[in-house]
């Protein structure tokens, strides 16, 4: 999301003043209305990478210990990692605190092996935080400095620093105590009034934290990130970089020193912390990392341009997985996949679909919009769509008192023209052996013509036609999802959407 738009979301005035005040002068004074127009204004200031780099510099190295680490928790561990750089604030503390207690776990493990020169690394960089946490509270700006710069020498990562801290009882806090809720959100309102967190609120009130896309680039490219962790892990699923052999030679050649013993996945998950996948798929060198023919095979099977030079095709690459957005593993039906990206099967959007690797052939956007559509029914407004034999039928049926309900997907990067179909839709009515209480024909969008042949067809036949539009559809299954929620299995009153023309969801009362 851009800043322009979340600044028209942003969810309270309290909030709005605080991520104001990091840049609009004189902002207490202003009205809410003048204060979105100075905070616009001022924009670009809020993503200067000068700018950028100083409040980095004064979070990373805050006084208090406390935003130290929840800063660089919040913004490098979860948010630059999430799909569009936004998440819930509860799922922000939740990633949080799970991560702490990750890191307090695998402080029990015994991280430092005797069997390579990584070992005599870690072992060194554990005595300096010995050495500096000895007699002392806590650790000062110009210790946690000095150990940066060492850590950042030796190539210990991030995480492997917090093991250290957390064997010695002081991570996340004293006595390996994790951070609260309330902890989380003062670092939270520190980030917004150095202008690099904003918070924004929906339609139905829930609070985001957001990194804007103008600040976000600026951050990676000051972090060094090249891409998000998921994605990541989508490429190192590759087969021309999925084997121990090609890992184990990019690390060396990274000087990354690792135990032999290591399974493939271990490997990756170094490669992930330490390695940019820039190197891993081009080296240190231009004779290192993968072939070019390699390349272009690989751009080939992404249906990306396999033209230009090598770091321009490793470039592609790496955009292709960035933009990648994350799997929830804990999906059982598939189908709550693509019902997730179910105005873009409306709307053919095929170039999205494949660089999401939903779709494979094209003629899969039809048959996954049908079948997310027999997911809507089924599993948000909780009507069982009827089982189908043959193939001269519509998309769906669904039963309605005495009668049945059909309904046709239409899959187009146009609006849907009524008359070019309305003779199938007339054949599908007639040939019913039950009555047809509704014909709803489901879209990306409808051709102004489209409502008025509806009407006139719905006079004519008795059998209302219904154009819906597919984004219409699912804010109706949405909504009912939240109304009940999703343990609930209330059905939907299926008459509301028994309507002549368009659907006017403004005379849908059920909510």
């Amino acid at each position: 999301m851009k800043i322009a738009k979340a600044v028209e979301s942003i969810g309270t005035i309290t909030e709005l003043k605080r991520i104001s005040s990091a840049y609009v002068i004189d902002y207490r004074n202003l009205s809410d209305d003048d204060v979105r127009k100075a905070l616009l204004k001022t924009a670009p200031q809020y993503y200067f990478a000068t700018n950028v780099q100083s409040a980095l510099d004064s979070l990373f190295f805050h006084q208090d210990r406390q935003h130290r680490i929840l800063s660089r928790l919040i913004l490098k561990e979860v948010l630059l990692n999430e799909d569009n750089f936004l998440a819930p604030k509860k799922e922000t503390e939740d990633s949080i605190i799970s991560y702490e207690q990750s890191i307090v776990d695998r402080s029990n493990e015994d991280l430092i092996q005797k069997t390579s020169q990584r070992s005599n690394s870690l072992e060194l960089f554990k005595f300096l935080v010995e050495t500096a946490w000895e007699n002392n509270a806590s650790i000062s700006i110009d210790e946690k400095n000095l150990l940066e710069k060492v850590r950042s020498r030796l190539k210990i990562t991030e995480g492997e620093y917090r093991i250290l801290e957390a064997k010695l009882g002081k991570f996340p806090k004293e006595g390996n105590q994790l951070h609260t809720r309330s902890e989380i959100e003062e670092t939270r309102r520190l980030l917004q009034t150095k202008g690099i967190l904003f918070s924004i609120r929906n339609t139905d009130g829930t609070d985001f934290d957001l990194i804007p896309e103008e600040i976000a680039e600026v951050l990676r490219s000051i972090l060094g990130i090249q891409i998000k962790r998921h994605g990541y892990s989508e490429m190192l699923a590759y087969k021309f970089v999925r084997s121990k052999k090609y890992c184990r030679d990019i690390l060396t050649k990274c000087e990354i020193d690792t135990e032999k013993n290591l399974t493939l996945e271990e490997l990756q998950k170094v490669i992930i912390g330490q390695v940019p996948p820039s190197k891993l798929l081009g080296g240190t060198s231009p004779r290192d990392g993968l072939d070019i023919s390699d390349l272009k095979k690989w751009c080939s099977e992404l249906n990306l341009a396999v033209s230009g030079t090598k770091p321009e095709m490793i470039e592609r690459i790496i955009h292709f997985y960035d933009n990648l957005l994350q799997k929830d593993d804990s999906i059982d039906d598939e189908r709550a996949l693509w019902y997730e990206h179910f105005e873009r099967f409306a709307a053919r959007d095929l170039t999205f679909l494949r660089g999401q690797q939903l779709i494979e052939k094209d003629l899969e956007c039809e048959s996954h919009f049908e079948d997310a559509t027999d997911f809507l029914f089924e599993k948000r407004l909780h009507h069982k769509p009827l089982e189908l034999i043959g193939s001269a039928h519509p998309d769906g049926m669904l039963s309605y008192q005495d009668k049945i309900i059909c309904w046709d997907n239409k899959s187009k990067e146009t609006p849907v023209h009524l008359k070019d179909h309305l003779k199938q839709f007339e054949g599908y009515i007639k040939s019913s052996e039950r009555p047809v209480a509704g014909f709803w024909v489901i879209g990306p969008d409808f051709t102004p013509e489209s409502s008025l042949l509806a009407m006139q067809f719905t006079v004519e036949s008795g059998v209302t036609i219904t154009l819906i539009k597919a984004s219409e559809l699912k804010s109706i299954a949405e909504r009912w999802e939240q109304k009940f929620g999703s343990s609930s299995d209330e059905p939907f009153p299926l008459g509301y959407l028994i309507q002549p023309g368009y659907l006017n969801s403004e005379l849908i009362a059920a909510f």
